[in-house]
């Protein structure tokens, strides 16, 4: 991740409380970094209504922007008076993802913020089509943070995928360490890294002479089969991490599908944020990324 100069903080006006904001201080603070509040506003009332005319629309809607601005301006005093540079727009558009998408590319951000939802109740995270839009385009770091009071990390995990076979940047792993020990430093907080894999079924295993498929390891037996997946996988592991100072107990390799081991593992870790690569074909290290966020209940950084 490179070096945190501004960031973009998505508000919600329909919010009490800014997550996104909070964040976003804390890390301005860290880094110098300026912040701009970003704002997407639109109301269907102000684009059409049966006794109103184009005129009163406009005035309509030109008085609801400004209703907003009003709103944005309150925050500003208090972000500059812990020293930190802020800025503000506010843009009309009926889709929140592609106004923010627009704003990143026509800006030098280095970080997108915007808050998701989370059920008290069940305590998970509801992301919403905007989030999903946002986590397949957005071009810089994407932190998506909970919707709580107060929030700081204590423990990072970075997953991490050494296999070369799916459609994924070279050195998306890599960024994706940086990226957390980047945050691990600037919250002080517990770094720890995970590679899920996924071994062959046993049916699968089975199935595989009977097709005519000629290999050493189908040879030898389902346990044998397995221990050097495992080798194979804890190797890959093992040399994306040689560079890095990570001790055993920080690391995770875990047979399974990164579906269900990932949620597990954040759980078990008592993980508060995870940062994740995601591929040009929308993919998680190989995973439809819905299937693995949707259950994992922490804040994500995404990196493209």
């Amino acid at each position: 991740m490179k070096l945190i100069k501004n960031i973009l903080v998505v508000m919600d006006s329909s919010s009490d409380h800014q997550a996104a904001l909070v964040q976003a201080i804390k890390i301005a603070e860290k880094t110098s970094a300026s912040i701009e509040l970003f704002l997407v506003a639109y109301n269907s009332q102000c684009v059409s209504h049966w006794n109103l005319e184009q005129a009163q629309l406009d005035d309509l809607k030109n008085e609801y922007l400004a209703s907003k601005v009003r709103w944005l301006e309150t925050y500003i005093p208090e972000i500059k008076a812990l020293n930190v540079v802020a800025t503000m727009d506010v843009v009309w558009h009926a889709d929140v993802s592609c106004a923010v998408l627009a704003k990143v590319a026509s800006t030098d951000a280095s970080m997108v913020i915007k808050s998701t939802k989370q059920d008290s109740i069940i305590n998970k995270i509801f992301f919403t089509p905007c989030d999903w839009k946002l986590l397949e385009h957005c071009p810089v770091p994407l932190l998506l943070t909970k919707n709580i009071n107060e929030y700081s990390y204590q423990r990072i995990m970075a997953a991490v995928d050494p296999e070369k076979s799916h459609d994924k940047a070279e050195k998306l792993d890599s960024k994706i360490l940086q990226a957390s020990l980047v945050m691990s430093e600037l919250f002080d907080s517990q770094t720890h890294v995970c590679h899920c894999y996924q071994p062959i079924g046993i049916e699968l295993w089975q199935g595989m002479s009977s097709v005519g498929m000629d290999h050493t390891l189908i040879n030898g037996d389902f346990n044998d089969y397995s221990e050097a997946i495992k080798h194979h996988h804890k190797v890959a592991f093992e040399d994306l991490l040689k560079d890095y100072d990570f001790d055993e107990k920080s690391t995770h390799l875990v047979a399974g599908s990164a579906e269900f081991e990932l949620p597990d593992l954040v759980k078990t870790e008592q993980v508060d944020l995870l940062v994740m690569g995601m591929a040009n074909n929308g993919k998680f290290i190989g995973n439809l990324v819905e299937k693995i966020l949707d259950n994992v209940d922490c804040d994500i950084l995404s990196l493209k």
